[in-house]
């Protein structure tokens, strides 16, 4: 991009977005043809994939466990003896 100021100056500004777009560019490039670059990045897609689906099953045992904690408040007081050995089952495998 030229620019000129009042002053009638008309050398080139040098913009870092000029040199930084087309150096990603290259590098991206000329890295896709390693083969270790391809792996890596195959590698953490892989990687990415499975934690994100570990995450959501981890969040759904969660919620399930607190609806299920929910239910049997619901249901009838007996059940809190059960809520109560839960959480010492679950302090106790904590502990451990």
């Amino acid at each position: 991009m030229y620019t000129s100021d009042k002053t009638g100056d008309s050398l080139r500004q040098l913009t870092t977005r000029d040199y930084t777009f087309g150096a990603s560019v290259g590098i991206v490039g000329f890295g896709l043809h390693s083969y270790y670059v391809r792996e890596l990045l195959a590698s953490l897609f892989l990687f990415s994939v499975i934690f994100f689906f570990l995450g959501i099953v981890v969040l759904g045992v969660f919620l399930a466990w607190c609806a299920s904690e929910q239910v049997a408040v619901w249901t009838r007081p007996a059940l809190s003896n059960f809520i109560a050995f839960s959480r010492r089952l679950i302090a106790a495998y904590a502990k451990s």
